[in-house]
């Protein structure tokens, strides 16, 4: 991407100039014209509630078409949910469970996903077991051995990120799915970060399930999700709200989940046009260039461990790096580090516990530059000397 596409881009953002914004992960971010977009669309419902949601269900199923074909997935078993664990809940709502079974995930697991899976096990009154994955992570090979070491014959599902909310790691999905066909094992990907970040092809993932989030690197409004099922299973995949169109398919019921607002699913498909104005593929080489760089700047800077290995093979547009020397280390004062860093430093960043150790995920989008870094680095040292 050249230096005057990226200075057009930094500038369309809608985020406050004046804050050093390093979260993109957390909730994303929007442009000004995908924002402009759905405000025209609720002003378009308000004219007429009854003709935009009733008799103009075709902008659905015109948005759709043009998410799913950008995600590599079947149009015929998507549908939009609010967010990534959402479409969790619409999965694991979809399986009967006997108490013989088990529910099994990772340790790297987004906390809302380990509590709604908690509480579907003991609903189930079916066993909840997380397998430990080892930080820092050395090749993808490990990552795969110990997730399918660890399937017995209990595990009914299997629930696992593409990319590890927390750390950053990019799971071997693809090489999981496969072991999950050949072993009889119902296997959801949890996408929450994968959709922008990385080259999607859901169908050939090969999962059961496939779940992710577009407001976070597709930029769409927040509230826009999805939940994808395999041939096999979209007959039995339904969203958590079922209304008028039950069993008439998996697009009709996820189309109409009750009355609500349906802009951010139909901007969604404006998100996707957007990138493609740029290049997807140029906005994911650029963000993982930065990203790998900020890792290697934030390791030396710090003189830590990378949490995966140096060469970029499991970062997408997200690093996370280890806190240096006297910095905090428990969830309460990660929290308080975090506000202290935005309140005095206007720096909005991510700090948090992992496995005992306090920890930094720096994102990386257009609108990221190195300076972001260099003041973060200054930050830390100062409030840590």
């Amino acid at each position: 991407m050249s230096a005057d596409i990226f200075s057009i881009e930094t500038e369309s953002w809608m985020l406050d100039p004046t804050i050093t914004y390093l979260n993109h992960g957390s909730f994303g971010a929007r442009v000004r014209s995908v924002f402009e977009f759905q405000l025209e669309l609720k002003r378009e419902l308000e004219r007429d509630p009854v003709d935009f949601l009733d008799r103009q269900q075709g902008n659905l199923e015109n948005a759709r078409k043009v998410v799913s074909a950008f995600l590599g997935a079947d149009s015929e078993g998507f549908g939009f949910v609010d967010n990534a664990t959402t479409g969790i809940g619409c999965v694991v709502n979809s399986i009967q469970f006997e108490p013989s079974d088990e529910i099994l995930t990772t340790s790297l697991v987004y906390n809302g996903v380990r509590q709604l899976l908690t509480r579907s096990a003991e609903d189930a009154k079916c066993s909840y077991r997380e397998v430990h994955i080892d930080l820092p992570v050395n090749t993808t090979e490990d990552v795969y051995c110990t997730v399918v070491d660890s399937v017995t014959s209990s595990t009914k599902l299997l629930v696992i990120d593409h990319v590890s909310s927390a750390s950053s790691v990019i799971f071997p999905v693809h090489k999981i799915a496969r072991f999950c066909r050949e072993n009889g094992v119902l296997l959801v990907v949890d996408g929450a970060h994968a959709p922008g970040m990385l080259e999607l092809n859901i169908d050939a993932v090969g999962a059961d399930w496939y779940v992710g989030n577009l407001h976070k690197w597709v930029c769409a409004p927040i509230g826009a999700g999805f939940v994808w099922a395999s041939i096999s299973k979209r007959a039995s995949t339904h969203p958590l709200v079922v209304s008028h169109f039950y069993g008439q398919g998996l697009t009709r019921e996820f189309d109409w989940q009750g009355t609500k607002d349906v802009t951010a699913w139909i901007t969604s498909a404006e998100a996707v046009r957007w990138g493609d104005s740029i290049g997807w593929k140029s906005i994911q080489k650029q963000n993982n260039t930065l990203a790998l760089w900020m890792q290697t700047q934030l390791v030396e800077a710090w003189n830590v461990e990378p949490l995966t290995p140096q060469c970029g093979s499991m970062v997408g547009s997200m690093a996370t790096v280890p806190l240096p020397s006297g910095c905090p280390n428990t969830f309460e004062d990660c929290l308080a580090f975090r506000n202290r860093l935005y309140e005095e430093y206007q720096i909005e960043v991510p700090i948090f516990e992992l496995y005992g150790r306090g920890m930094v995920r720096v994102s990386a989008q257009l609108y990221s530059n190195k300076s972001h870094l260099t003041c973060l680095i200054r930050a830390i040292h100062d409030i840590c000397n």
